[in-house]
């Protein structure tokens, strides 16, 4: 599920993760209760905090309004994305996967998702729209498509992270932000003199807001034009997948962007985050303060060219948006400052505008040393191979892979320098990466480079391999790919004669494989002895094949909170599965207690708020995890061998009521 944003992405529980939703929730309720102590200040002076901040900042003016494009340009098609697909971040993801924003139809959203069947192209449309508008305007997290089933004021658009997110009309930027809970990253951008939602030929202003944002391209008080690109995607804030939660506040709308309901309002009722969304709690004041943000794109959708930047018409007037009167107060209106006519004869001539398309190349070293400084050269050509400092724009600057953090993201023509621009990874770190530089749809990558860090000097333990040296050459196979030389050898043995893990049709076991979710619910299922369950039907994600084999594993983990869907309809039932979560599953699965305080730190890389200490703590304290060593690395995918060693000796403990597993351990 894709929770997210402001307030109401503190609520979404990732299915996947039950005890990361009860974490998750304790922040939320941090993090509103700050909200509330914020927002109560601006209650004392009549609760109009957006007109306290409009009086002390300049108002600006920006053009005319001339029609609305969607938030996003293009998403992906996630109907026919691969599985592996799905982790990849925009610039990754093919070209003719990519399609423009799909409609957003309310009652194709509703349609309840075991109605539609795959390989339908008109059924697999609606099925892509359900996954793209993951949480429809004033909708729940149920899951449902439905509008106005709860209270929830926004719509939740999923994409991948680094997508170009643009301004869906021309406006100012009044507020940027960047919180560590609750709404992230997000940009709220003012939108003077627009038509209304209810009466075309009335106008208003209107409060766009953009949230769980990845990288900021835009400042405070900066001019956008419909269609400029003011951000990239990301999942900051409460949120646990990439997307935009895209909102539009009305001008009589206190704060932005608006929350419906208080803590104190959520805790009189008795309900928690999620619950006190589901249940609509203050619908009637998202309703009032809020315009459903995808009828105002969509009523007035435009293909028409952007008016070049800095240029406002000489008839356009624009008057801030009207100010609820509290206590009469006698404005202090500033005196307009009329530019001086040019003194001269001279007539004044506008440069052309300039269209020459730059060639964007990177270049660079493929290997860096980590404590060097990691530096891309991005050179900018016109057709002819000349160097070029001129060019319409700005074009994005995205890393692949986690080695550090540019430099800058955006480069326009004021960054080059005799055609060329340095990026520079600021706190490098070691693993693999690669630049893109994204213009007008055209991504120019660097090649693919390494950040080393230095490698430890290791003494070889020389007992150690002359012991391996003598072992076991007469055990027999067990499978095609696993024989008596291998280090989990005595495991795969085991839960293959538990009929608990077995192999491939080809005599193989594939040791080193990663393994799929459903693959592990089927193990960990095993390793328990549950019973399964007869889903009749019940289950209604958008990515499973109702008569595959796994159906009665997802049911059963489903009814028994051992793991759930994500938002969207999906379950990924081939996802690759990282150790925190493989944990977490056979844990959940099997009958054992699990001490909920995580006093200090299993492992280095575990902190004692981390949703998986509890599980990396008992799998430490069992000592379940071959090479257990100073690192846990939850986030690692999982391979069948290390999932076969865990199972082996969780099996053991469980029935020799040992305290812990040690070598030479039996049944």
């Amino acid at each position: 599920m894709s929770y997210e944003s402001g307030n109401e992405d503190q609520f979404i529980d990732s299915p996947i993760h039950q005890l990361e939703v009860s974490k998750k929730r304790r922040h939320a309720t941090a993090w509103i209760g700050l909200l509330v102590l914020t927002l109560g200040s601006f209650a004392l002076v009549g609760g109009e905090s957006s007109n306290f901040f409009a009086s002390i900042l300049p108002v600006k003016q920006h053009p005319a309004f001339d029609g609305t494009v969607y938030p996003v340009e293009k998403a992906p098609n996630w109907v026919a994305l691969k599985s592996t697909e799905y982790k990849y971040s925009y610039e990754q993801i093919p070209s003719s996967k990519l399609n423009p924003m799909p409609v957003y139809n309310a009652a194709n959203l509703a349609q309840p998702v075991e109605n539609l069947k795959w390989g339908n192209p008109a059924d697999d449309a609606i099925r892509n729209q359900k996954i793209t508008y993951s949480v429809p305007y004033m909708g729940s997290y149920r899951l449902n498509g439905k509008e106005f089933d709860g209270s929830h004021l926004a719509v939740d658009i999923k994409v991948p992270m680094n997508t170009p997110v643009r301004s869906i009309a021309n406006g100012v930027v009044i507020k940027v932000a960047s919180l560590t809970s609750g709404f992230g990253k997000h940009i709220v951008i003012q939108h003077n003199n627009v038509p209304s939602v209810d009466n075309p030929s009335v106008l208003t202003t209107y409060y766009s807001s953009y949230s769980h944002l990845g990288s900021i391209l835009v400042s405070e008080g900066d001019v956008v034009l419909r269609g400029q690109n003011i951000a990239l995607s990301g999942e900051t804030g409460f949120a646990t997948t990439p997307h935009v939660h895209f909102q539009i506040d009305k001008a009589e709308s206190p704060w932005h962007p608006y929350w419906p309901f208080t803590y104190q309002e959520q805790t009189a009722a008795g309900l928690d985050f999620v619950g006190a969304l589901d249940a609509g709690l203050g619908k009637d004041k998202a309703i009032l303060n809020t315009i459903n943000p995808m009828t105002f794109v969509q009523q007035n959708l435009t293909s028409a060219p952007i008016l070049a930047a800095g240029s406002i018409p000489s008839t356009q007037v624009v008057t801030p948006p009207p100010t609820p009167v509290v206590t009469p107060v006698t404005p202090v209106v500033a005196p307009v400052v009329v530019p001086t006519a040019v003194p001269t004869s001279d007539p004044v001539v506008t440069p052309a505008p300039i269209t020459v398309t730059p060639v964007f190349t990177v270049s660079g070293k493929t290997s860096y040393q980590i404590s060097e400084e990691v530096k891309l050269t991005v050179s900018a050509k016109d057709a002819s191979g000349s160097n070029l400092n001129q060019f319409n724009g700005s074009a994005l600057v995205l890393l692949t892979g986690d080695v550090g953090i540019l430099s800058k993201a955006t480069i326009t023509e004021d960054d080059l320098t005799g055609g060329q621009f340095v990026i520079q990874i600021l706190s490098p770190k070691p693993g693999k990466g690669q630049l893109t530089i994204l213009y007008n749809d055209v991504a120019s990558k660097s090649q693919e480079f390494t950040i080393v860090a230095p490698e430890p000097v290791v003494v070889a333990p020389v007992v150690e391999e002359k012991a391996a040296a003598v072992v076991t050459t007469n055990k027999p196979k067990i499978f095609a790919d696993v024989g008596g030389s291998s280090s989990y050898y005595d495991a795969i043995k085991y839960v293959k004669q538990q009929s608990v893990f077995g192999g491939y049709e080809d005599g193989t076991f594939k040791p080193q494989q990663v393994i799929s979710r459903v693959e592990v619910l089927k193990v960990a299922l095993k390793t328990a002895n549950r019973q399964l369950l007869n889903t009749n039907g019940t289950l209604s994600y958008a990515d499973i094949d109702p008569k595959a084999w796994y159906i009665p594993y997802i049911a059963t983990a489903q009814q028994n909170g051992i793991a759930n869907g994500y938002i969207g309809g999906f379950f990924k039932p081939n996802q690759d599965v990282t150790r925190s979560e493989f944990l977490k599953i056979l844990l959940l699965s099997a009958p054992v207690s699990i001490d909920p305080v995580v006093s200090s730190a299993p492992y280095s890389d575990v902190a004692t708020t981390d949703w998986y200490a509890v599980f990396a703590q008992f799998a430490k304290q069992k000592n379940l995890l071959p090479n257990n060593g100073t690192e846990f690395k939850p986030n690692e995918e999982i391979t069948r061998a290390e999932v076969a060693e865990i199972i082996y000796r969780l099996l053991l403990v469980m029935k020799t009521g040992a305290s812990t597993y040690t070598v030479g351990l039996s049944s």
